[in-house]
């Protein structure tokens, strides 16, 4: 992405967490209240180096799905905030997300990408399944409780 579609960036992000809060730690209150500022400086930090970068997937002029990735302080790569907006669903556009996030993520150099996602979310988990991705432990519970399923993907 680039810096100037902070905006965007913003609009599918509130719209994923409206629509599917189970999937992601963040709440849509929490992420709503943020002040432009902090949504200018993400998308900043996304659209420059390799440490973490976010893409949007359009149809037009509107963003229809979103996906990040960022490294932890000397470990592994994530996969993060994968979504794909209900209508443009099937269409490839996850896939599309996906294949975005392992280029970069060949590119800067990683040897494998990590994700967590949650029980019950089975078209993520074929969504991932089909793009490579290995079960690997159980992840993290999701902050209301529920099991999440880590996986792996070697670069």
């Amino acid at each position: 992405m680039r810096p100037e579609e902070w905006q965007a960036l913003r609009d599918a992000r509130l719209r994923a967490l409206a629509d599917a809060p189970a999937a992601f730690a963040t709440r849509y209150e929490e992420a709503r209240e943020r002040p432009g500022r902090w949504w200018v400086d993400w998308a900043a930090r996304s659209a420059t180096g390799t440490a973490q970068a976010m893409f949007l997937a359009w149809d037009g002029h509107r963003p229809v799905g979103i996906v990040g990735t960022f490294v932890e302080d000397g470990g592994p790569r994530w996969l993060i905030s994968m979504w794909t907006e209900p209508a443009a669903r099937g269409r490839g556009v996850g896939r599309a997300l996906v294949d975005a996030t392992v280029v970069f993520a060949r590119a800067a150099g990683s040897t494998e990408l990590l994700l967590e996602v949650t029980e019950g979310n089975d078209p993520a988990y074929a969504l991932y399944r089909a793009c490579g991705f290995e079960d690997g432990s159980p992840g993290d519970p999701h902050p209301d409780g529920t099991p999440t399923r880590g996986m792996r993907l070697a670069l």
